[in-house]
């Protein structure tokens, strides 16, 4: 029998024609093999950075924007922190985390201006920190799945919500040229008042982990904060210091 029997030319038509198959489908899957680790990690250290928006209410800033050329818009700084995740179950974490941050703001006295008319200016800083927080995080959808019994593969998105409480320190201070008023009359004179203190802290969070590499992750988050506390020092007020507000960070996450 030859090459030239119809049989052996659909013999060899047929193999060629299934060697190819083979060929290209092997490619594609090589290529949408997900990337994985060997078990589902445990252990998540996520360092991050971002604002913090205080609500700006309560007496301290009313007197503050009142008082002064202040506006709620300046009640805002940087953050930075790292939180460590121990994983509960494929959709619950516990989390403990540090972080610290404060704004600080120049503005002057909207009703009084020195002889030559120039104004009376003044700065505020409030600074956080450390501030100690613990709470848990789920995750609604699945985090990842299991590839046969010696792989997993993370979520493209993972998104999450969670809360806890803790507790932060904080300093404020106001500098510059304060006017002052008595019987014998008005006066401007420099002054820096300074006062500290620390409070209790809760928090509700929202966010979601994005999938860089198999054990690295973009952390996105949104955290409110609800906190007050007694302000000691120079300064004399009768309510405590409101540090409610709103943290919004960026991060990345290292999976273990």
């Amino acid at each position: 029998m030859t090459l030239r029997s119809p049989y052996i030319r659909m013999l060899l038509t047929t193999l060629a024609v299934a060697g190819l198959g083979l060929s290209f489908d092997a490619a594609p899957a090589a290529a949408q093999r997900p990337d994985f680790l060997f078990k589902e990690p445990r252990l998540g250290l996520t360092v991050r950075t971002g604002m913090f928006f205080y609500r700006g209410s309560g007496q301290f800033f009313d007197l503050t924007t009142s008082q002064f050329t202040a506006q709620s818009s300046d009640f805002r700084g940087t953050e930075l922190g790292a939180e460590l995740s121990v994983s509960l179950n494929s959709r619950m974490d516990l989390v403990a985390g540090i972080d610290g941050g404060g704004f600080s703001t120049t503005h002057a006295y909207r009703n009084w201006q020195e002889v030559d008319g120039s104004d009376v200016l003044q700065s505020t800083r409030i600074r956080q920190g450390p501030s100690l927080q613990v709470g848990l995080k789920g995750y609604p959808l699945a985090r990842g799945e299991a590839l046969g019994n010696f792989a997993w593969a993370p979520a493209r998105v993972a998104p999450y919500l969670g809360g806890g409480v803790g507790y932060t320190n904080f300093d404020v201070r106001q500098w510059g040229d304060f006017v002052y008023e008595d019987v014998d009359g008005v006066w401007i004179t420099r002054d820096d008042l300074s006062g500290d203190g620390g409070s209790a802290l809760a928090f509700a969070m929202a966010g979601t982990d994005i999938s860089l590499r198999n054990n690295l992750a973009l952390n996105l988050e949104a955290r409110h904060q609800w906190s007050e506390g007694d302000l000691r020092g120079a300064f004399r007020l009768t309510d405590p210091l409101d540090l409610t507000g709103l943290r919004v960070t960026v991060g990345l996450t290292l999976r273990f």
